[in-house]
Formats: C-alpha cells, structure tokens, sequence
C-alpha cells in the first residue's frame, strides 16, 4: 500500500550538480545509493525546499545554481499524491529575472508559510545527528523547525518576533526616540514571546509524553527546556505574564541601547535531552550510537505527532545517510516503525547492502545512471 501522501515525480533543472534531472514512478520507500559526490543529498535538498526555510543545508539561493553555467536560476516541481488527488508544486528562482522567484501550486502562486497547507517535510542529516552535543540556541532551533510542522503558525510568530526586536534596537539607537511607539512595540513583543513560549511548553510535554511509549531497541528519552522568561512568573496567568515582561523590557532598555541586543528573550533557553525516562543520564555524554537512537526516537515521535496534527496526512522523510552506524536490530526495528507510518521516506547511501530486509515496495537509484 501507497503512503497517503507522497511524491511520485521531482523534476530538477540547473539544480547543483542535476543540470536536468527527473525521478519518477516512486515507491513508499525511495533509496538513492552512490558515491559521495554524485548528487544524493542535492535532490533531498531540492525536496526539503517545500518545506519553509532554506532547506536542509540552509543553502543561500545565490549558492544552487550549477556553478558551470552562465545560468543563475533553478526550477524544482513535485508532483504530490494523496490518497484522493495530486497538486504540482514548483518553486523557481532567478538571480536576474526577479519576477521568476516564487512557488506554486498547481500553477497559483503561494506562500513559504501555505506549503505547510500541501505538504509536511522533516529531515535527518549528519549535521542534526550532533544537535546532542551542541549549544542550546542550536537545539532551540532544531526544536522550532519541528514546532512549526504541527503549529503554522509558530514560524510566522517567530518571524515576527525578530523584525519587532530589530526594530526595538534601531529605536533605542536614536537620541530622542518615540517612547510611546517604543511602549507598542514592547507589549507586542511581549505578547508574541508569551505565545512563543506556551507554543514551545506544549509541544516538549506532548513529545515527552509520545516518547515515553517509545520501543527498544530505541530510547525512550525525554527533554527538559527552561526559558529564562520563566523566572518572571506563573505563565499559567499569561495577561499577568505579558505585564511583567513589558516592565521588564522597559527596565532594560538603557543596558539593551548600550549592548546592542536584547538581554531578555523568549530565545534564552537551556534544553536537556536525557537518554530515558528517570532522566538520570544527559545524551551529551552517551555513545554515538546511542545519541542516533535517541534522535531518530525523537524524529519518529514528531512525524507521528504531525500525522496526527494533518488529518492522518503523514509527512515526508528525509533520511540522509543516517543508515551507516545502525546495527540490523535498529535498521530493522525503523524500517518497520517508518512503513507503519505510511510515509514516503527518503533514504541516501553509499550501498544498498545498508538497505537489506526493506519495504518491497522501494525504488532504487544508482546515482551515477541518472545524472
């Protein structure tokens, strides 16, 4: 059986190293084996591009053309499938032509934040596999990106944030600023951080609660986060919350103009991610292995969250030679969970000897036929 949604066709051109690039007839499980250097990982970057942001590599766009071509554009399209209907989406982009940069679906322009309405992407790439071990803004991150999967609109409340506290900063810059307008500005940043905050809480407790029911031979492991907003009151009383905040970031604006930053965000956090439930021992200071157990437990989680978020509508997966230091129990063991999902997944690896006791209804490319 098909997973409810899944691309059966990507179309690259002038894409990185794929000057014209098609896939089609895809299967639930999609393995593209070769070696490094021959453009696995680009298309999987291409696809992560329907997802908002810049993707898996947080690419610049001025970065993707192929560097040997005069051309400074690329087109990627998807054709989507659900269990009752298609959509094309396609997403251009020119360094000349300005007009050609958009996204669309079915030929009506859209959004970064509406793709969210067609399609779910997460990902796991060597570069998130050491989000264990690295400082707490990166994991904040790393945790928002998942967020926003399951609640549109935390990137939009996160985008805004930002542009208000930059605009906070260039006021307090001025010698005679507008207090009054500098006072709006504050309490909408107080009221977003609240919401940011609460989002944040919320989502922690219902992974923490999906995790604890989590399978061996992969951890049931837990996250702690702690916002330094947290020390100004019960968010449970977010109006009173809000208040204190706004007084807070009145209070600071002196040492804020003086420092050039913020020293009081909803950004501030310290996140533990401990390797089981009793929360005895931090991931930090467990074995490779096991810190991949642990976030691959975490990615399984969320995707079914955002299933359960989207109508039953599962995301796609991206798995980007994460196969190489998993024993056969744990390669087993998530080739069953990844097909009890009913997601497209895909996987990129140097051999299909990684990929043994698969889906029977996977498609492999050899990389090096297709380019």
């Amino acid at each position: 059986m098909y997973p409810d949604t899944r691309i059966d066709k990507i179309s690259l051109i002038n894409f990185k190293n794929h000057l014209n690039t098609t896939l089609k007839d895809l299967g639930s499980f999609v393995v593209l084996n070769g070696n490094n250097g021959s453009g696995k990982t680009n298309i999987l970057e291409a696809i992560s591009l329907f997802s908002p942001g810049r993707g898996i590599k947080n690419s610049r766009f001025l970065e993707i053309p192929n560097k040997n071509r005069d051309q400074k554009s690329f087109e990627i399209k998807i054709n989507v499938k659900y269990e009752s209907g298609e959509i094309e989406l396609f997403r251009s982009f020119s360094s000349v032509e300005k007009n050609k940069n958009y996204i669309s679906a079915d030929n009506e322009k859209i959004t970064n934040f509406q793709l969210l309405e067609f399609i779910n992407i997460i990902w796991i790439t060597p570069i998130l596999e050491k989000v264990i071990i690295q400082s707490n803004s990166e994991k904040r991150n790393f945790f928002d990106r998942l967020i926003f999967n399951i609640n549109k609109n935390h990137l939009k409340n996160y985008a805004k944030l930002q542009k208000l506290l930059s605009e906070r900063l260039a006021l307090l810059k001025e010698k005679n600023y507008d207090k009054d307008w500098l006072g709006i500005i504050e309490k909408n940043i107080a009221k977003l951080s609240v919401k940011l905050l609460i989002d944040r809480i919320t989502f922690i407790d219902q992974l923490n609660n999906n995790l604890r029911s989590v399978k061996v031979p992969f951890n049931a492991c837990q996250i702690e986060i702690f916002h330094e907003l947290s020390k100004l009151g019960n968010i449970g009383n977010s109006d009173g919350f809000t208040e204190k905040y706004m007084i807070a970031l009145n209070k600071n604006r002196e040492i804020d103009a003086a420092l050039n930053k913020t020293t009081l965000t909803v950004n501030k956090v310290k996140i533990k991610i401990f390797n089981n439930i009793e929360r005895i021992i931090e991931a930090r200071n467990c074995s490779t292995g096991e810190q991949k157990s642990i976030l691959l437990s975490i990615f399984l989680s969320v995707a079914n969250m955002v299933k359960d978020q989207n109508n039953k509508r599962s995301p796609i997966i991206l798995i980007d030679e994460a196969m190489a230091h998993l024993d056969t129990e744990h390669k087993e063991f998530l080739f069953g969970e990844l097909e009890g999902l009913k997601s497209q997944v895909w996987f990129t690896g140097v051999s299909k000897d990684l990929f043994e006791n698969i889906n029977s209804q996977t498609v492999f490319f050899d990389m090096k036929n297709i380019i």
